[in-house]
């Protein structure tokens, strides 16, 4: 061993606080962080109580020494003999593989949930942070301190012997904290991160925290060890041991390397090498942890202009590992000789690669590419779609997504109908290619004062070549704090269309509805002004029920409680329709009322209201004949009144509540010079019965003395759900054809209804309304759904018997009885499967359908089965089957497939 030097007069350096943001080019980055933190000689150690500890960057162990070995890539530090302080706690490398990032999970231990969390080790030897702006000035020149302080390095010390004795840092006041950087979040959103760099310019602060910090002057090499974290540009980067290279701005990063990019990104490496910007480097054994927690991993990758990684021999998968057995194959994954994570772009390419079930190769492709989880929507050609029709035949559909703006898109879906169309006229191009498409389209716009959705397709008929389609849109703007616009519109080509092309609308019912709308919204009042057009069978097949209103107008107010908590209430309803022949009319209506709710000290809860309502019409082709303009005048008054008891027990809760009514107005009003539109629709159920005014809309009303009574129990178990009982009665003084036959009240007593729920209590639920014959108590309406069992296996039956119904204009359905079963299981966390048959009971019926679903679905991977066997009774359209297969990758895509 070499002599000692002699000595030599002692040289002191100390920077405050102030001189510690310094301005120095990046080659000097590091040199500067040394310089300001161990005077350039020292070796620098964790301060815990001013280093924060971060639990997403993970445990590191107890620390590491001077005899740890050193990182590949550029050529490592000359390490001082000295030994470490006799205060560092010992190594402990029983617990270096585990991480804490909470975010992110243990990759050591493929995310083991019953992996213990590592608490990051407690030093007594005080460390600065340092944070220093990467811009281009010299380096400052440390202040002297006082001579009384200890040596803490001379200019002439050779390479060999940097790292001063652990006496010397020790010796010295601890200096404070000067970082004011904290961790970036996770994912920051793209206007932030722009911004961010913006304002750093080109040259952006880097902070750096380590254990220890070595500087060898002769190579040039600075050498950051345990616990390295680096931040720039909210990038964050955390390693064991971290190596710069000032000559070659190169930095390398050994042991648990953890690369955090603000769009989410999470890079796990061996090793890392990169430049001093971050932005360019390569990576050995690296795994990719993405926005969505979908994962990428591969022996070698190259890291391109900070926002390009080229990963060779690369696995894809949006599957977690498994807890218990992380070396498994995911359920499926995607390996390709080479995977392009275009960060700029924010894409996702991929050469060669094999798509794998269970390991199990079953697709191949040369090219695929899909957004990464920094985009919600991208343009451009979804999965491909084939189906078959027993009418249409086989077809095929190629949809093509369209992003217009952040906030709209466009989906064009042409549907290629495979079998040879009836009737093609070879002379028409046009017509004949029409026949063999379907071309579908949906429109979808989301502002930030409203949106709009339109969907709507068109085709040619396929023996004819007439032209055929529909339209379905709605949309909502509102106006200001008060009014808002709105709009549906519905229309159809022919009423077969939808079933044979298998369209579908937001409201599935046999008629179709248009009506654009205005809605105000006060403290205590409402507006509505719209109008209305309607398409159904009944109106193609009857002109009197091509109906347009144009417009319609309403407005209630309720205004501010008075005396004794009294209050007024009036309504306002302004109604004018149109036909192409028929009835026409226009109707003005107006009733306001005063309100009275009252308490008794018994708890008995009373309303009583009076009110006056008048009406005046002017109508057209009367049905009677001739027009007519005529009016009424209502007056009314009602009493409501309940009486709830209630008992609370240890498993059970229970009230009982008699309901009452009483209610008195001019008999009459129904005058066959006023039209009715709006109150042909009634159904006598429990609860209507027990209202003052028991029809619907204003064209009829009901009048003489009235009432109604009933009884409600309802019981609450400590188990959960609820059990309620309803029975109830109505009356009234004048009989007459105000309630159409077969409504259960053409007589002065009401048949008796009925209402039993189950909602639902253990494996039980039930629904049941009755409605029986008021002499022979014969079942005159039932509408009753049970369910047994629990969510492993539950079966269900629905059941429906309704007497027939007829209006003032004629019958609308016969008789009618049918019944709904199946059985639903959900055998597991991600198993499910059902089973439905619908069966009509009448004389003439039969099965209506069969239906049946098995689905899997975890947080990768869908496979759903379905398969529905319906019959149809409509011209053009078949019977026939519907078996479908849809299999979806999450993250990748979706491919739906029919069977036959």
């Amino acid at each position: 061993m070499a002599a000692p030097s002699p000595p030599r007069p002692r040289r002191q350096f100390r920077l405050t606080p102030a001189e510690i943001f310094v301005t120095v080019p990046r080659p000097k980055l590091l040199l500067t962080l040394l310089a300001s933190s161990t005077a350039v000689a020292g070796v620098a150690y964790a301060d815990p109580s001013s280093t924060q500890t971060y639990t997403e960057v993970g445990s590191w162990g107890q620390a590491w020494g001077d005899n740890d070995p050193m990182p590949m890539g550029p050529p490592p530090a000359r390490q001082s003999e000295v030994p470490p302080p006799t205060t560092q706690a010992p190594a402990d490398t029983s617990n270096r593989h585990k991480s804490s990032y909470s975010e992110v999970g243990s990759w050591g231990q493929a995310w083991d949930a019953s992996e213990t969390v590592v608490t990051p080790r407690t030093e007594t030897v005080p460390s600065p942070v340092v944070s220093v702006p990467a811009e281009s000035m010299p380096i400052a020149t440390p202040a002297p301190i006082p001579a009384s302080a200890p040596i803490a390095a001379t200019p002439e010390t050779p390479p060999e012997s940097v790292s001063a004795p652990a006496a010397t840092i020790a010796a010295e006041p601890p200096m404070p904290s000067v970082s004011t950087v904290r961790r970036p979040p996770r994912i920051l959103p793209k206007p932030v991160i722009k911004a961010d760099e913006r304002e750093a310019g080109a040259n952006p602060p880097v902070n750096l925290e380590a254990d220890q910090i070595i500087y060898d002057r002769e190579y040039d090499i600075v050498t950051a060890r345990g616990r390295v974290e680096l931040i720039q540009n909210n990038r964050t980067i955390t390693a064991d041991t971290l190596t710069y290279n000032l000559k070659q701005d190169l930095m390398g990063a050994s042991g648990h390397v953890v690369l955090t990019e603000p769009t989410g990104e999470v890079t796990n490496a061996d090793y890392f090498e990169l430049t001093g910007d971050m932005k360019n480097g390569v990576a050995r054994d690296i795994r990719v942890l993405l926005s969505d927690d979908s994962q990428m991993s591969a022996q070698t990758a190259r890291r391109s202009g900070g926002d390009r990684t080229d990963l060779h021999d690369a696995i894809y998968t949006a599957c977690e590992p498994c807890r218990k057995h992380p070396e498994r194959t995911p359920l499926w994954q995607a390996k390709a000789d080479r995977i392009t994570h275009n960060q700029a772009e924010a894409q996702i390419e991929y050469r060669d690669a094999w798509i794998e079930l269970a390991g199990i190769p079953v697709a191949y492709t040369p090219y695929l590419s899909h957004p990464d989880p920094t985009v919600r929507r991208k343009s451009g050609f979804l999965t491909p779609s084939p189906s078959t029709n027993s009418t249409l035949g086989p077809s095929l559909s190629l949809p093509y997504f369209f992003v217009m703006s952040e906030n709209e898109d466009l989906t064009l879906t042409p549907r290629f109908l495979l079998e040879k169309a009836k009737g093609s006229d070879i002379n028409d191009i046009a017509s004949s290619a029409m026949q063999q498409l379907q071309l579908s389209a949906e429109h979808r716009w989301r502002g930030v004062s409203g949106e709009s959705r339109t969907r709507a397709s068109i085709t040619a008929d396929r023996n004819t070549g007439d032209p055929r389609g529909h339209i379905d849109a709605k949309g909502l703007f509102d106006l200001d704090e008060t009014w808002r616009a709105g709009w549906q519109v519905q229309y159809q080509s022919d009423q077969n269309y939808r079933n044979l092309y298998k369209v579908r609308m937001d409201n599935d019912r046999p008629w179709l509805l248009t009506s654009p709308y205005v809605e105000g919204f006060g403290r205590r009042s409402y507006a509505l002004a719209e109008t209305m057009s309607f398409q159904g069978p009944q109106v193609i097949n009857d002109g009197n029920k091509a109906t347009v209103v144009l417009p319609h107008i309403s407005h209630s107010l309720v205004s501010q409680p008075g005396w004794n908590g009294s209050y007024w209430t009036v309504d306002s309803d302004m109604l004018v329709y149109t036909r192409t022949h028929g009835t026409e009319a226009q109707r003005l209506s107006q009733r306001t009322a005063w309100s009275l709710p009252v308490i008794t000290p018994d708890g008995q809860v009373f309303t009583l209201t009076t009110g006056l309502r008048g009406d005046a019409y002017n109508a057209d082709n009367l049905s009677s004949g001739g027009s007519d303009t005529t009016g009424r005048a209502l007056p009314d008054a009602s009493i409501q009144w309940r009486y709830p008891f209630s008992r609370t027990g240890k498993t059970i809760s229970q009230v009982i509540e008699p309901v009452g009514m009483l209610a008195i107005s001019p008999v009459g009003g129904n005058s066959n010079r006023i039209p009715n539109e709006d109150s042909i629709d009634f159904e006598l159920d429990e609860t209507n019965v027990l209202r003052p005014n028991r029809l619907v809309g204003l064209d009829r009303v009901e009048g003489g003395l009235r009432g109604g009574y009933g009884l409600r129990w309802t019981a609450y178990p400590q188990i959960g759900g609820k059990v309620g009982l309803q029975v109830a009665q109505g009356w009234r003084q004048h009989t007459d054809d105000t309630f159409r036959a077969g409504s259960g009240f053409t007589d002065s007593f009401s048949d008796y209804l009925g209402r039993v729920e189950i909602v639902p209590v253990g494996m039980i639920s039930l629904t049941d309304r009755i409605r029986l014959d008021k002499d022979t108590l014969k079942i005159n309406r039932n509408e009753a759904t049970l369910g047994v069992g629990p969510r492993a296996l539950q079966g269900w039956v629905t059941y429906g018997f309704l007497s027939p119904s007829s209006t003032e204009n004629g019958i609308v359905y016969t008789r009618r009885q049918y019944v709904n079963y199946g059985v639903s299981s959900q055998a597991s966390q991600y198993w499910t499967s059902n089973f439905n048959v619908k069966e009509d009971l009448e004389k003439d019926g039969g099965i209506l359908s069969v239906g049946s679903k098995i689905g899997y679905n975890d947080e990768c991977f869908a496979l759903i089965f379905s398969f529905n066997r319906y019959f149809s009774t409509q011209q053009d359209v078949y019977s026939g089957y519907d078996a479908m297969m849809t299999v979806v990758l999450k993250t990748l895509g979706e491919a739906s497939t029919s069977l036959f």
